[in-house]
């Protein structure tokens, strides 16, 4: 019986070291890897990265260290670790599929400030509207300029949609929307409206009430996960920067993305403004 005991004993005090020693390895493991990490507080929330290539991409942005961008395996994410880090278009230029590249460009030219970076894209209309929606987001409307929604078209379809919006988005009225349900989403609207849209899902148009209501709360009422997650990503993003909103995505890659979001908010890598 003592025997049974002590083996007992053994084996569960051996349990518990591994249990203790697990994380202490892994952490020294990820430590080695990573290399030099500068200690600052954007830097440890890089580190809650799952992803070890956008760990590199993070601590490189935040800490304007291009070094970072040269552990990355893939050269077309090197390349644009490269472009943000360096706030260089030349490294865009060097990326060669369509996704990855509008990236580049999509985050640069807001980086820069400079709406005249998408010019180089094929699909100039989504870059230049992003753009806006970005300023928007953050209560910077008097910061889109009136040659931004000029840029669009006037014919019926996308480009009249995208125009009408740039100029509701830059107003602050959504009278220019001319009653297109997209468009008027950007705006308040009771929960209500949700029930009735016909352009969007109801779990998107609750997303959009989060918003413009600045009230995650509201996040919780969608059934999708996916864009549930997207709602407490954008949010932190776009309208308040929120550390805790990043902990209660389920998706890895929503969840890295909202982190890193986070860590370039708090290095004030992009001087970002929030509205009231």
């Amino acid at each position: 019986m003592n025997k049974k005991f002590l083996f007992i004993s053994i084996v569960l005090f051996f349990l518990g070291l591994v249990v203790f020693l697990i994380p202490r390895f892994l952490f020294e493991s990820k430590r080695l890897l990573l290399g030099s990490i500068p200690d600052n507080p954007a830097s440890g929330v890089c580190q809650k990265i799952s992803q070890s290539e956008d760990i590199y991409s993070c601590l490189a942005v935040v800490n304007r260290d291009s070094s970072f961008c040269l552990k990355i395996k893939s050269d077309q994410e090197k390349n644009v670790c490269l472009a943000l880090t360096n706030k260089d278009i030349s490294f865009c230029q060097k990326v060669r599929d369509q996704e990855p590249k509008e990236i580049c460009y999509y985050e640069l030219s807001f980086v820069v400030g400079d709406i005249g970076y998408c010019d180089e894209l094929d699909s100039w209309e989504k870059c230049y509207f992003t753009f806006v929606y970005r300023l928007y987001w953050q209560g910077r409307s008097d910061e889109i300029k009136a040659n931004y929604c000029e840029k669009f078209g006037e014919d019926a379809g996308m480009d009249l949609a995208f125009k009408n919006s740039c100029w509701a988005l830059k107003e602050g009225d959504p009278s220019p929307c001319q009653g297109n349900e997209h468009c008027l989403s950007f705006f308040k609207q009771p929960l209500s409206f949700c029930e009735n849209t016909k352009s969007k899902s109801k779990a998107d148009c609750l997303r959009d009430r989060a918003l413009t209501a600045k009230d995650t709360s509201i996040c919780e009422k969608i059934d999708d996960t996916d864009i549930r997650d997207n709602c407490y990503s954008s949010y932190s993003a776009h309208i308040y920067p929120d550390l805790s909103l990043c902990e209660k995505i389920n998706d890895k890659m929503t969840k890295n993305m909202c982190y890193r979001e986070y860590a370039i908010n708090l290095s004030g890598y992009e001087n970002r403004k929030y509205g009231p």
